[in-house]
């Protein structure tokens, strides 16, 4: 895991090709067709190094979710792990992604939350858009201090679904997030068990300075524009009110294509919103117990760390 631009598909092949294996995408974006380029799809080059799955292949206005994901995916890995028993070789996958939320349905399970409330959800989206973010922070403060404490408070959504709980079933968010946390077991050696699934899991976060992180960001962008991003863009503008295309740099290409934006302009937004996701990924990734970091400049730890795993048992 990690955020955008850091270099998790090329770590993930490598790794994959060290433990002769297959990989899952856990990318909430990358699941859909037609969008490879402003999504960052492996490329059909690299899929042909290893097989990739859960890649390119639901259309843009199917609706999924991290539970549908776990859904999917978790048969999988059970049918694929038996599979390659029955062949004499290692129980081992290798999934890769940037969404955090698909990453934890995947490997913890989710929360069993109260259903969405309707009428709730717009009551508090009615006061954030009269009033702003303070107000609901004020009360999430003193309904929930525990869960108020730890979470990303600039994130309107996370801030209303948190209150959302706390109103309709009068407990709080931090208490259904506990129950799930008490299901996973971290071992002292690095990673994790969960008594939900029926395998052990070794976390690795790629990460790196600001500084380089945000350089890999803003030549991405460009390149991907090289790569001819704006006529994909181009080919599901009329798709563009579907949730699949509220991803980092489509509005911005949209509205060039409107000519509402010059492409210099847009250029530089996308990077803007970019670095902007990716602190977001970070402070996500960095709330999760028994991640073990590398530093992108030097993948080949993780490299290491998969290999004592796979020896061992601990890294």
């Amino acid at each position: 895991m990690g955020p955008t631009a850091a270099g998790k598909t090329s770590l993930a092949i490598a790794m994959a090709q060290a433990l002769d294996t297959e990989i899952i995408s856990a990318d909430s974006r990358q699941f859909y067709r037609d969008i490879p380029i402003g999504t960052a799809q492996p490329t059909a080059e690299e899929r042909a190094m290893v097989p990739h799955h859960f890649v390119d292949f639901i259309g843009l206005e199917q609706p999924y979710n991290a539970g549908r994901f776990a859904q999917d995916a978790v048969p999988w890995l059970e049918a694929f792990f038996a599979r390659r028993m029955d062949e004499g070789r290692s129980p081992v996958a290798v999934v890769v992604g940037g969404s955090g939320l698909y990453i934890q349905a995947l490997q913890d399970g989710l929360d069993d939350m109260p259903p969405a409330d309707a009428q709730i959800r717009k009551a508090l989206n009615d006061l954030h858009a009269a009033s702003g973010l303070a107000p609901l922070l004020a009360e999430l403060e003193e309904k929930d201090p525990v869960h108020f404490a730890t979470m990303d408070r600039s994130n309107p959504h996370r801030v209303i679904r948190a209150l959302e709980v706390c109103r309709s079933s009068g407990e709080t968010y931090s208490s259904f997030r506990k129950k799930q946390e008490e299901r996973r077991t971290l071992n002292h050696g690095g990673w994790t068990r969960n008594s939900d699934r029926p395998w052990d899991t070794l976390t690795v976060g790629l990460g790196g300075p600001r500084t380089f992180l945000h350089d890999r960001i803003n030549a991405r962008a460009l390149s991907m524009l090289e790569a001819g991003w704006l006529e994909e863009a181009r080919r599901v503008k009329h798709l563009r009110e579907v949730n699949a295309l509220r991803t980092v740099g489509y509005p911005a290409l949209f509205d060039v294509l409107d000519n509402k934006m010059d492409m210099d302009t847009a250029v530089r937004r996308i990077q803007e919103t970019t670095r902007q996701f990716a602190r977001r990924q970070l402070t996500w990734f960095h709330r999760q117990p028994g991640v073990c970091w590398v530093d992108a400049r030097q993948p080949e730890r993780g490299l290491d760390l998969v290999q004592a795993f796979m020896r061992h048992g601990q890294v």
